[in-house]
């Protein structure tokens, strides 16, 4: 692939722009960003707080999440939970999101779509006091982060997908597909699909950046680097950087990559850990070197913040999925939804506005022939090489999850 000269970026960064007044802020940073600085251990820490006493988790066996009656037979809709700015808008008018206007005309099932979700432990505090007592939470379909997925498992909060109403789930690419908090995407479907690599500013770092290790041990970057107060981008990048696999890694070899990290902020090595607002001081030079998500910087269009597409160890996968809760009220009809949003023309017309990486296949041929700018992006049409190398993160129990992130932000202050 021929990479993207500045002016295709700066094309691309307009574009973006057009697209939504909310371009400029990554949607998934604010969606990370919600949980960093505190609230990501509310996923364990403080399930107390919110009802999870009286949880009864399924012994053993393979949980399916429990089903309500489906009424989508009658009624035709779907009530979907979502986060702002994540769907294709109409430029000339906000109100019309073009590919679920299209669906409801396709099939007559009214579609509630609702930008309720800002944060993923205010959310599953909203909905746990329903599902642990059994009750509709009044939501068909909700997205919610990829370690997020593997808490509402545990607690068997969601339901089994009938792959019968879901033929494109077959479309999945096979890197989706194995996902390591929901293997085979059985319970699972991504709406959002990206990476957390590095970039920074060639003004301020005249030696390009190659490497994960070099951010935490470079003595031209000292002081100069923002990583993520999320634990498990930057966690993954600190096991990357020693050679560990972020998608099957022991507890010694999570100590080790978090010594990793507190050895670099203990030495002055790192400037700050940052949520949503990373690209802020980021632009603004206060930081040489951040952690970013996919397509962030380019989206920005200025030529001295580059970014690093593949670092020689790897990246970081991530996605942001739609699952259904148990008891939901139309089940089916959500699984239309997912199907239809499966297909690779639709899905192309979603990536391309909200500047994700396609995750079915044939997505990425009618990306470029809607959009050949951002097709030519790589960290929206990444690489064979980048595919290879990308690797998601590990699943956690409750307790894992509990106990890494609390001492991750002992390490980091957050």
């Amino acid at each position: 692939m021929t990479a993207p000269s500045f002016s295709d970026l700066a094309r691309f960064a307009n574009r973006t722009r057009a697209h939504s007044a909310a371009a400029a802020m990554s949607r998934r940073s604010l969606l990370r960003g919600a949980t960093a600085g505190g609230l990501a251990v509310a996923g364990a820490g403080l399930l107390s707080a919110c009802g999870v006493q009286g949880h009864v988790v399924p012994a053993g066996g393979k949980e399916v999440g429990q089903a309500g009656k489906d009424y989508s037979a009658t009624e035709k809709k779907v009530v979907f939970a979502t986060w702002p700015a994540y769907i294709d808008v109409d430029a000339k008018d906000p109100n019309k999101r073009p590919t679920l206007d299209a669906f409801v005309k396709q099939t007559g099932i009214k579609v509630t779509y609702l930008e309720i979700i800002n944060d993923n432990n205010d959310w599953y505090t909203k909905v746990d006091p329903s599902l642990v007592k059994g009750l509709d939470t009044g939501y068909d379909l909700m997205v919610v982060s990829d370690y997020m997925v593997a808490k509402y498992r545990t607690y068997d909060y969601i339901q089994e997908l009938d792959l019968a109403n879901i033929p494109n789930h077959s479309k999945l690419l096979p890197s989706v597909i194995k996902d390591p908090t929901d293997p085979g995407r059985r319970y699972s479907v991504p709406w959002a699909y990206g990476y957390t690599t590095l970039a920074y500013n060639s003004d301020l770092v005249k030696q390009p950046i190659t490497t994960i290790a070099e951010v935490f041990t470079r003595s031209d970057l000292h002081g100069k680097v923002a990583l993520f107060s999320e634990m498990e981008d930057t966690v993954a990048l600190s096991l990357l950087a020693q050679g560990f696999d972020p998608e099957n890694f022991t507890d010694a070899q999570f100590n080790q990559a978090l010594e990793y990290v507190r050895r670099a902020k203990d030495s002055g090595q790192i400037r700050a850990f940052n949520g949503n607002d990373y690209l802020g001081p980021f632009t603004q030079g206060n930081t040489a070197v951040t952690m970013a998500y996919s397509g962030d910087v380019a989206q920005l269009g200025k030529p001295n913040l580059v970014t690093v597409d593949l670092p020689r160890e790897g990246l970081l996968a991530w996605s942001d999925n739609c699952v259904v809760p148990n008891f939901a009220r139309h089940k089916t009809n959500a699984e239309k939804l997912l199907n239809y949003y499966l297909q690779p023309d639709v899905a192309a017309k979603l990536d391309d506005s909200i500047n994700y990486i396609p995750s079915v296949q044939g997505a990425v041929e009618s990306l470029q022939q809607l959009d050949s700018t951002a097709a030519a992006v790589p960290l929206i049409v990444p690489t064979k090489e980048m595919q290879a190398k990308a690797r998601g993160f590990m699943a956690l129990s409750i307790a894992q999850l509990d106990d890494y992130t609390s001492r991750f932000q002992q390490v980091t202050g957050q």
